[in-house]
């Protein structure tokens, strides 16, 4: 049976995964900092074969007990590793909370950087393993209101091509999924500046299809809906003024 850990489980896209990855036949492993909505799902019958519990990927040795937990019920298998936990804070850069701009460095950075690299062990002794990277639209140009979220998943896709190349000698193949704006409750936190262009058009079981397909193609990374790809390939084919344009028109700036 395969066998696939996913952080930030308990709602969102990481529960769509969950919930997807398990309808075909996948041994799930579901982690999230609330670890009640995690014992909730566990006691579901949409998880006839997982197992589960608390993950602040903020703290190493969260990651690391994590990863243990998963290892001794899965029989050290893990196929996926499904990098998903994150946070967003929007605003003004200069007027936002510090701490929230730390928090979102702390989950989006740190933390996705942390489960990777705890991770490797299991993904290297399981043939054909996947990881995934829970990107966005905003890696492909720096999003006004969203300075230090979209700054993080530039990071995001940039570890994920360095890792593909690195991890390709390990069999380990390594995806960045780049979704548009999703409706999660993350997308409370996005000013409606923004909403006014990059509409709101996935759902969470959505980009779940999308990384199920994404698992069985040949791509490294994939840009989810006609507005991002479209903007994916004007930022490769403009020159850096023409994409700056394009961008603040896009955002209304």
């Amino acid at each position: 049976m395969k066998s696939v850990l996913i952080t930030g489980a308990a709602s969102g896209i990481g529960l769509a995964t969950a919930r997807r990855l398990a309808s075909d036949g996948y041994f799930v492993g579901l982690y999230d900092i609330n670890e009640d909505a995690v014992a909730e799902l566990l006691a579901s019958d949409a998880f006839p074969a997982a197992c589960g519990g608390r993950c602040d990927v903020r703290d190493y040795e969260s990651v690391r007990e994590a990863m243990a937990h998963f290892a001794a019920a899965s029989g050290g298998r893990l196929d996926v590793l499904v990098n998903n936990a994150g946070v967003l804070t929007a605003g003004h850069f200069e007027s936002i909370d510090p701490l929230a701009h730390e928090a979102m460095i702390a989950v989006n950075v740190q933390g996705l950087t942390s489960v990777a690299q705890h991770g490797f062990p299991l993904l290297k002794a399981t043939p054909g393993a996947t990881l995934v990277n829970l990107c966005s639209i905003s890696s492909i140009h720096g999003v006004p209101l969203l300075a230090v979220y979209s700054a993080s998943k530039f990071y995001v896709d940039g570890l994920s091509q360095a890792l593909d190349i690195e991890w390709a000698e390990h069999g380990i193949r390594v995806l960045s999924i780049k979704p548009p704006f999703v409706r999660t409750a993350m997308i409370g936190a996005i000013p409606d500046q923004l909403l006014q262009t990059f509409t709101v058009d996935f759902t969470p079981e959505q980009v779940a299809d999308a990384i199920v397909r994404a698992l069985d193609g040949t791509g490294r990374t994939y840009l989810l809906g006609a507005k991002a790809r479209a903007l994916g390939f004007l930022e490769k084919l403009l020159p850096a003024a023409m994409g700056r344009w394009v961008v603040r028109k896009v955002t209304g700036y």
